[in-house]
């Protein structure tokens, strides 16, 4: 069976059988990584286990992923309430252990020397004490141990007469004391309202799922947990081995207490969909869902549901009754895992709306609830981001007329639904509080209604102030619906953070799947349209560490050439760099874009496209949204023929224009640009010149990466040679400082090994 799995993953992926058309593919994600600002789970110098501790939880649950209730394991020996509980130590002697304990595998000896007979020495050899050796092993919690022979780590060497006696030490004894450190982790305190009780936040006690609201296709509600075969971390299982498979992900309850009797009725329901927006399209029957049970009295785990994996864009609701007396105790726990293949994120299955309750019936399958199911990410029209210059001059010719989302009524019966919007600075308060503007009174029952939010038309008019923001501004936008009855009201809002800085952007930010073309000369282009004419310096585009299917090249051995056209119809390249790019991937979270300057900055009008020419057949797994469709705008080319992709979405990829500011790494730009720093070479291989020109004074250097961050320069001057060798492939700033501690030039360097 596992043979069969592997063939079959093998053979369709080499043979591109995902989303494909000609020359081009859609295929699932390999990766999803997480921002965290330390990742204190993972092994240190040290030798740690965390305890995390729960507050149990009681009838009646409900968890519908509007929000993540998930136990995040990133905890660190200083965060508060952390507790050093625990030292365990590796090597134990008669119940008794100490820091410098160590201890030979084989017999050691004491050697008596007689010096007192007349030419021939007589020596003796004697074995030293043996001890019974407990060895546990201090890198896994519980630790394995074992009880072994051991000896002392030296070596006695006593010669008659001549005291004192000489000791010789092991230089690296076999047994060495090590120690496991145990900390134990209090509970979250944090709450959250269950039918208006107030209950403990926390649900799950692993973070394995990815809770998101851009995965599913028409979720029950707002936000789901997602199923993959990534791990906590955002990596695959496996990745290494193509197409090794198992178990990947758990989402696993804290205690419940169920200490019922089967005539209360509990059931469990909850909702699922296979491969959503995320997943790959391939049906494999091994590939499951699979959900079990906790007997506290028989500390057992047991399967009582599983499914094997279909195509379905619709949430199936499942019932199941909880009659057994096993589990009709205090300590009960459920959990969900999956099967999928363990070297990306191929496999997929979107769990929503769980519901754990009593006097439940197999009928019972109506919530009364209403909720938003999709989130939205701009309040523009055809863009989700445009520069703050060019918004500026003309703000209302740039916001949409109206913007609609999607609300759903579960119950069976018709509710009063009003819906309204609040508007501020994102670092402040509420700027614009609109009254309930929308309502649907009837014809809603067991269905989803458009609730249409008026932007710049009547009678909102709304349009962001540019005069509120210098150089670059960040609205937070709240969409809320209210209605009675109503069980929950955490999926009644969403909100997003709109940016206006510099750059245009089609895309909401989050990556379902990953575009790429196959072969050597293909050219992908992404129009753009715009009003007047710009500065265009750069490129931003995210793509995905995802792993082409043995043997064929992976994306880092990609290359291509930044590219912009004028027109594609005759097809007329405006610039095209003369550096070649490589797939570059952020580590430091998902959907982290990177930015790939061009080799100089060009003037942009009107309609223009951007993209890259591939100088090899290696596919490069960019980025593309499937929430937002801008399929007319995508063209790409792998023979002659320019053609119009074949699938719906939208790339990761941003062109970026000179502005005043740039927030992408959180630098404001000096009054002189690259016109007073010259860099040679650029791209830089193991070191660069930093030439100033054009009377800049001297001043010290600062280098920054492509996310902002300052990279060590050993006090750098201008007018010196930089080494480089050191640094990863990418764009970098450099920029001069004068004495006062202002910038005083900057430029762009590629560092290309």
């Amino acid at each position: 069976m596992y043979f069969n799995k592997s063939l079959t993953i093998i053979v369709l992926l080499l043979a591109a059988g995902r989303a494909m058309a000609q020359g081009e593919s859609l295929r699932a994600l390999s990766a999803r990584l997480v921002d965290v600002p330390e990742r204190g789970g993972e092994k240190s110098d040290l030798n740690t286990h965390f305890i995390y501790t729960f507050e149990p939880q009681v009838l009646p649950l409900v968890d519908d992923f509007s929000i993540d209730r998930t136990r995040k394991r990133w905890t660190t020996t200083t965060d508060e309430g952390v507790s050093l509980t625990q030292t365990i130590y590796g090597l134990e002697v008669g119940g008794v252990s100490s820091p410098g304990m160590t201890f030979a595998d084989d017999t050691t000896f004491r050697f008596i020397v007689d010096l007192t007979v007349p030419d021939t020495p007589v020596i003796t050899r004697q074995a030293l004490p043996i001890v019974a050796l407990t060895v546990r092993d201090v890198t896994s919690f519980p630790p394995v141990e074992q009880v072994v022979d051991a000896w002392p780590p030296y070596f006695i060497y006593d010669t008659v007469g001549v005291p004192p006696e000489d000791t010789l030490f092991l230089q690296t004894p076999p047994y060495v004391q090590d120690s496991l450190l145990v900390y134990t982790v209090e509970p979250d305190p944090r709450r959250y309202l269950m039918l208006g009780v107030p209950t403990p936040l926390v649900l799950w006690e692993d973070d394995d799922v990815y809770v998101n609201n851009t995965y599913p296709i028409a979720p029950p509600t707002i936000g789901v947990a997602t199923f993959d075969g990534l791990a906590r971390t955002g990596y695959p299982y496996n990745f290494p081995q193509f197409s090794s498979y198992g178990i990947a992900d758990r989402l696993t309850s804290v205690p419940i207490d169920l200490s019922y009797s089967a005539a209360d009725s509990i059931y469990l329901s909850f909702f699922v969909q296979p491969r959503g927006l995320s997943g790959d399209a391939e049906v494999q029957p091994q590939d499951s869902l699979v959900l079990e049970f906790y007997a506290p009295d028989e500390d057992a785990w047991v399967r009582v549901w599983r499914t094997p994996y279909y195509t379905s864009n619709e949430f199936e609701q499942i019932m199941i009754p909880i009659k057994e007396d096993r589990f009709l105790r205090d300590g009960f726990r459920m959990r969900f895992l999956n099967y999928a293949t363990l070297s990306g994120s191929f496999d997929h299955w979107h769990l929503d709306y769980v519901r754990l309750g009593t006097d439940r019936t197999i009928g019972d399958t109506i919530i009364v609830d209403m909720a938003y199911i999709e989130p939205e990410s701009t309040l523009l029209q055809t863009y989700t981001s445009v520069p703050f210059r060019a918004f500026e001059q003309s703000p209302g010719s740039y916001m949409a007329i109206n913007r609609s989302l999607a609300i759903r009524n579960l119950d069976v019966n018709d509710r009063f639904i009003t819906w309204r919007m609040q508007l501020g600075l994102a670092d402040g308060p509420v700027l614009l509080d609109l009254p309930s503007y929308g309502n649907s009174t009837s014809g809603n029952a067991s269905s989803v209604i458009n609730s249409t939010h008026p932007i710049n038309s009547s009678p909102n008019n709304i349009v962001y102030n540019p005069a509120l923001s210098t150089d670059a501004a960040f609205w937070r936008v709240r969409f809320l619906a209210q209605t009675q009855p109503d069980q929950n009201l955490y999926n009644d809002t969403t909100t997003f953070v709109q940016e206006i800085s510099n750059y245009y952007a089609y895309d909401d930010g989050s990556a379902e799947m990953g575009y790429g073309l196959d072969a050597a000369g293909a050219a992908l282009a992404y129009r753009f349209d715009i009003v007047g004419g710009d500065s265009l310096r750069a490129l931003r585009m995210y793509f995905n560490p995802q792993a082409n299917p043995p043997p064929s090249p992976q994306p880092p051995q990609g290359s291509f050439l930044i590219t912009v056209w004028s027109s594609l119809s005759p097809e007329v390249i405006q610039h095209q760099n003369f550096s070649f790019s490589t797939p570059i991937y952020k580590q430091e979270g998902l959907n982290r874009f990177v930015e790939y300057p061009l080799d100089s900055t060009i003037y942009v009008e009107g309609t223009f496209w951007v993209g890259f020419t591939q100088t090899n057949a290696v596919r490069l797994n960019l980025g593309f949204d499937r929430n937002r469709n801008n399929a007319s705008r995508i063209s790409y080319r792998t023979g002659q023929s320019w053609q119009t992709t074949s699938f719906q979405g939208s790339l990761m990829m941003r062109p970026v224009f000179v502005a005043a500011v740039d927030p992408f790494i959180g630098l404001e730009e000096p009054e002189r640009e690259a016109a007073g720093l010259l860099l040679v070479p650029n791209p830089a291989h193991d070191q660069v010149r930093i030439q100033l020109k054009d009377g800049v004074i001297s001043g010290t250097v600062q280098v920054f990466d492509g996310l902002g961050r300052m990279v060590p320069t050993s006090g750098a001057e201008a007018d010196g040679v930089l080494s480089t060798a050191a640094w990863p492939n990418g764009p970098y700033l450099v920029r001069v400082l004068d004495t006062t501690g202002k910038a005083v030039a900057q430029a762009r360097l590629i560092v290309q090994h």
